[in-house]
């Protein structure tokens, strides 16, 4: 019996391409943070209401783009609302007139986490259309 293969989606393909390299860019600067700067700040931090939730919205949004590469639905979840709440708690902390520059801090990862959804949706409406 001949194996047949199904053709690939090029869309969620590049999709999923482009979120492993943001993915990777965005863990690499938050490893590198932490290795370089790490002991130094964290120690000498004020971990008022929201310097703790903070590393911690960020650390969510960190694992869920590493664990995307297996599980995108999960990780893109976790991603978008790591990214999110890192966005929200960098506003409460600095004041509204930091908004653009909190996007700008979570912008790789909510692009990351977005294509990572959207690349398990095609992913899953190809395979009921498939069905």
């Amino acid at each position: 019996m001949a194996k047949v293969r199904k053709a690939q989606d090029g869309w969620a393909t590049t999709m999923r391409w482009v979120a492993r390299i943001l993915a990777l860019v965005a863990t690499a600067l938050f490893v590198y943070f932490l290795v370089e700067s790490g002991a130094r700040i964290v120690s000498s931090l004020d971990w008022g209401p929201q310097g703790f939730p903070l590393l911690i919205g960020l650390a969510v949004a960190v694992v869920g783009l590493l664990l995307a590469w297996r599980w995108e639905l999960l990780g893109g979840v976790m991603a978008v609302l790591g990214g999110v709440a890192t966005m929200a708690l960098v506003c409460v902390g600095s004041g509204p007139d930091m908004l653009f520059c909190a996007l700008l801090f979570s912008l790789p990862i909510l692009t990351a986490g977005v294509l990572y959804l959207g690349c398990c949706w095609r992913t899953r409406a190809r395979e009921l259309r498939d069905a």
